[in-house]
């Protein structure tokens, strides 16, 4: 009995002293040996994180849950600065696109058009307008990227039309030459002066011609005038007008 006992430990220590050998054996091996076995995958492919579907978070549990765009400025150098509200504690912050907080908030982009503000803090986008979120929504990553490509775009768009009103705006101012000029113009005035007597609006400081005074006397538009200038009353005389010496 005591030799079957002695036989079984002296089969155990052996194989243990196997084990220990092909451990330590394999200990010493380099790791590239491993990597054709690493490469079969003998367990599988890694999940495909890509494919796998976004935590959605609602704004109302994100870090702009009581934020509230209050106004947006042009600067001089063409870039927007955006005034954010925190309705938690009525703070107030300003910031200019790709500017942060001390609290790690960041303007991604702004629309002055839209009155929209795109921050973002932690990973998590959200966009604000003066009335509040936009979406019930913290944007997605494809979301985010479609927004900022918007943005560029719109921001180069934008500088280009600075770029051409500053342009303009340095051109000498033009002076449109007038229509007529010398006898031409006061022909048309004297004529613009005719045709407002004519409709019985106010005469313009324009001196007619006599030819053209004679003309509207003519027409009745215009009272008759002794050489003088002064204006011919008619009246029929009365038996007072006549008196001794005169008349009859």
């Amino acid at each position: 009995m005591d030799k079957v006992v002695c036989m079984k430990w002296l089969v155990r220590i052996w194989i243990f002293s196997l084990a220990l050998g092909v451990s330590v054996a394999s200990a010493a091996r380099p790791f590239a040996d491993y990597q054709v076995i690493l490469d079969r995958k003998p367990f599988g492919a890694p999940p495909d994180r890509s494919q796998m579907p976004e935590k959605v978070i609602r704004v109302s549990e994100s870090f702009a849950a009581q934020m509230l765009l209050s106004g947006l400025f042009e600067m001089d150098d063409g870039n927007l600065r955006a005034a954010i509200v925190d309705k938690k504690d009525n703070s107030y912050f300003t910031l200019m696109i790709g500017e942060k907080n001390a609290d790690g908030i960041e303007l991604l982009d702004a629309d002055y058009e839209r009155e929209e503000a795109t921050l973002q803090k932690d990973g998590q986008v959200v966009v604000l307008n003066m009335s509040g979120a936009t979406t019930e929504n913290v944007l997605s990553s494809a979301e985010r990227e479609q927004r900022l490509k918007q943005a560029e775009e719109r921001r180069l768009s934008y500088a280009e039309r600075r770029r051409l009103r500053q342009i303009e705006r340095s051109k000498p101012l033009e002076v449109p030459k007038p229509i007529y000029t010398g006898e031409e113009l006061e022909r048309h005035l004297q004529r613009t002066q005719m045709d407002a007597i004519r409709k019985g609006m106010p005469p313009l400081p324009v001196q007619l011609t006599p030819e053209q005074d004679a003309e509207l006397v003519a027409e009745g538009f215009l009272p008759p005038v002794d050489d003088e200038g002064y204006e011919i009353e008619e009246y029929a005389p009365t038996e007072d007008y006549y008196y001794e010496g005169y008349g009859y």
